[in-house]
């Protein structure tokens, strides 16, 4: 082979590697990241999972995350607001998931089929398939050009029991064809493709093996709609994005070295902190390995002295581990008693702030485009939304139902849409400065402290050739307050070239014997 073949193949070989890591990189620094998408996108948590774990994971990256999602939007509608949803954010990265309304829901029946229905799937899909090319063809013509991520549509959960039945539509079935369609699109454009469909489906089968009603698609925990995930499926969802992306997983690495000692003080800077999760959140670490995958925050302390050691930041005991446990490593990122995980969870807090406002954002278009769309009205006209929910009520909704409830709330709250806008920016700002992180001192200590019996001083005097029982009690080390018990624990001593071990008894005392 030549030297100019090898320069060719070289180059080609790293112009196909630059390719497939494009396909699962991390958004960047500077990155504009818009979430296109149905009511899943409006009014989920899988964008406010995203921001908070890039917030976290890289506190260095200026990177700004928006939701465009439009509660009950079909691709058809996905194209009707690409010049606000879309362009007017500047985005150079959009995330585009639809489906769950294109799939048209009630024609898929378990039972009673007709060839009406045969028909209208198949115009459904390929509808489905015209809009949202032209949908991806537009943005990106329109945005300049902006990354594009398919995510396939999430599942409609056909399978679960709820009051003991499966689902009478199938729908599913359908969102798994359209399913088959995002991949091969994202393949045909060499683009990433998140793929929840596959993933979610294949996570409700193997809950359901345990519990037939259980769901990542719940909506709410009094409400079950199969369609909605609720905050654990949207946890999946996150998972499933990060494993695309090929995220970051480790939080930080420190690792020290004791030099044989029992106590051990430093200072540290991490270079992240942990990614928080409320309790509805942390059920996904026995569905999927979230924990090892994308929450390592590793402390490891070689070369202590054997025994057992309590492991204060900042002055707050955070825990005890042996000494053998530290020198493998021990994982600090769901450990609530942290400095890092309470900073990290009071960032959580304002994410979550900043979202709730994003979905109030969120409300006020989807309402005003549907009065502009389905009611012919001016949004801004004096009594506008007064006559749809009077027309709403004549036709027999009450004020509980949905679309009343939305419009009230939206005659409520559109006066004040410019706060709610002023706040999402300042909450943008806050976040970015929650997660900047912070110094911390750790302390390394013996768990215990040893008494020994009162004859085993500096120039004590025993009797040769004799057995000396030797004893002593195990108490909690100094400033240690409450009940603490060492029963079981090993003790080991070493003396005139022998050594001796015993375990510490329910009186905190252990003796040993020499022969």
């Amino acid at each position: 082979m030549t030297k100019n073949t090898c320069d060719k193949m070289r180059t080609l070989t790293a112009t196909i590697l630059a390719a497939f890591s494009a396909l699962s990189a991390p958004f960047k620094d500077g990155d504009r990241v818009v979430f296109f998408g149905d009511s899943i996108t409006h009014g989920g948590r899988y964008g406010e999972y995203v921001n908070l774990f890039y917030a976290t994971r890289y506190p260095e990256r200026n990177i700004w995350f928006s939701n465009s999602g439009w509660s009950g939007a079909r691709a058809e509608q996905g194209l009707w607001s690409i010049e606000d949803d879309i362009v007017a954010k500047k985005p150079t990265v959009v995330t585009v998931m639809f489906g769950m309304n294109d799939i048209n829901r009630d024609v898929w029946p378990r039972t009673n089929d007709t060839p009406a229905f045969a028909e209208w799937r198949k115009s459904a899909i390929r509808t489905y398939d015209l809009r949202m090319d032209e949908l991806v063809r537009r943005v990106r013509d329109e945005a300049g050009n902006p990354e594009i991520i398919y995510f396939t549509p999430s599942p409609y959960d056909q399978t679960c029991l709820v009051n003991g039945k499966p689902s009478d539509i199938i729908c599913n079935d359908g969102l798994a064809i359209l399913a088959d369609h995002v991949r091969s699109w994202a393949e045909r454009d060499k683009a990433m493709c998140v793929d929840l469909q596959k993933t979610m489906v294949a996570i409700n089968a193997e809950m359901q093996k345990k519990d037939p009603s259980a769901s990542l698609v719940r909506g709410s925990p009094t409400w079950f709609d199969r369609v909605h995930p609720g905050p654990l499926g949207h946890t999946v969802m996150l998972y499933e994005i990060l494993k695309t992306q090929e995220a970051e997983g480790l939080v930080d690495e420190i690792e020290r070295d004791a030099g044989g000692a029992d106590a051990l003080s430093f200072t540290c800077t991490e270079k992240a902190l942990p990614f928080p999760m409320t309790a509805e959140m942390r059920g996904v670490l026995d569905l999927v390995p979230f924990e090892r995958d994308f929450n390592r925050e590793i402390l490891r302390i070689k070369n202590l002295k054997e025994g057992r050691y309590a492991v204060k930041i900042d002055g707050v005991e955070v825990g005890t581990w042996t000494a053998a446990e530290l020198a493998e490593g021990v994982n600090l990122a769901l450990n609530e008693k942290t400095p890092q995980y309470r900073q990290a969870a009071e960032a959580a807090n304002i994410c979550q702030r900043l979202w709730s406002g994003e979905r109030m954002l969120r409300d006020f278009a989807t309402r005003r485009r549907w009065m502009k769309m389905h009611y012919k009205v001016d949004p801004d006209a004096p009594g506008a939304v007064e006559g749809i929910i009077e027309k709403l009520l004549a036709d027999g909704k009450d004020e509980i139902s949905y679309d009343v409830k939305t419009y009230r709330d939206y005659l409520k709250n559109w006066p004040r849409h410019a706060e709610f806008e002023a706040a999402v920016v300042k909450d943008r700002a806050a976040l970015a400065e929650a997660v900047r992180p912070r110094g911390h001192e750790f302390k390394i200590e013996a768990d215990a402290r040893i008494e020994m019996g009162a004859p085993f001083t500096d120039g004590a005097i025993l009797q040769r050739g004799m057995p000396v029982p030797v004893w002593g009690r195990v108490a909690p080390r100094a400033g240690v307050t409450g009940a603490q018990s060492f029963e079981g624990r090993k003790v080991k001593v070493s003396f005139a070239g022998q050594e001796k071990t015993a375990a510490v008894g329910a009186d905190g005392k252990s003796v040993l014997r020499r022969k």
